[in-house]
């Protein structure tokens, strides 16, 4: 990933619309999941019942069941359907990273924006649809289900475990502990601020947000964690 490599957001698409359809059709599928977003955002996954889910997207039980097959599988699915391709994206860039460097140490910056490209992108380009998701994981955070945790974790870790074995080698002086503390630092600096992007108002100025493009929240997270990176811890 070279220093002027751009990579251009696709249009954000319009709200879906679901038409009447059979149990085993996509457009139920993915109605399934808006709702459940949606729920599990507003009242908790505790809080969100089966009858919840089913009551309000206009499906049946068997779509539920054709579908996911337990209500722990129709969260994950939820949580996954937003970061799979992230992370798919992620590895895609490390591996460009990695190809760049080759012999030599990877670039800091370079690696910090594999990482949160992706997720910035793609939360500008979807705009407020990517409100519930933004909204559900800042509950998630305040209160975690340790199941569901555990299987997301299962699907993720593989890219951050990459992160941080190109990590030793961008910033070589460092121990596993000096690793696992800067990247600890990096993760909660970039979700706080995804979540205070999610939120409706009030939180960032107007005239902080109207200047705000992916481009130069990229920048700056780049340059912020790079920094934090560098220092003496």
């Amino acid at each position: 990933m070279n220093d002027n490599r751009t990579i251009q957001s696709p249009p954000a698409p319009s709200g879906p619309e679901y038409p009447p359809s059979a149990p085993g059709s996509s457009s139920t599928r993915e109605a399934i999941l808006d709702t459940a977003e949606r729920l599990f955002a507003e009242k908790g996954v505790e809080g969100t019942s089966i009858r919840d889910i089913t009551g309000t997207a206009g499906v049946n039980l068997g779509s539920i069941n054709y579908h996911f097959g337990s209500k722990l599988d129709l969260v994950v699915a939820v949580f996954m359907r937003r970061l799979g391709p992230i992370t798919q994206r992620q590895m895609a860039f490390l591996d460009d990273v990695e190809r760049e460097a080759g012999d030599k140490p990877p670039r800091l910056e370079a690696l910090i924006e594999a990482m949160v490209r992706p997720s910035v992108e793609k939360s500008f380009a979807s705009g407020k649809r990517n409100m519930a998701f933004m909204r559900l994981v800042g509950r998630f955070y305040g209160d975690p289900d340790p199941e569901v945790e555990r299987q997301i974790r299962t699907q993720v870790e593989k890219v951050w475990r990459r992160f941080a074995d190109l990590l030793s080698r961008a910033v070589p002086s460092q121990t596993g502990e000096g690793i696992f503390w800067r990247i600890m630092f990096m993760s909660g600096t970039f979700h706080h601020t995804m979540l205070t992007m999610g939120r409706r108002e009030g939180t960032i100025p107007p005239e902080v947000r109207k200047g705000l493009d992916a481009e130069s929240l990229i920048r700056r997270l780049v340059a912020f964690t790079a920094a934090g990176m560098r220092a003496e811890l």
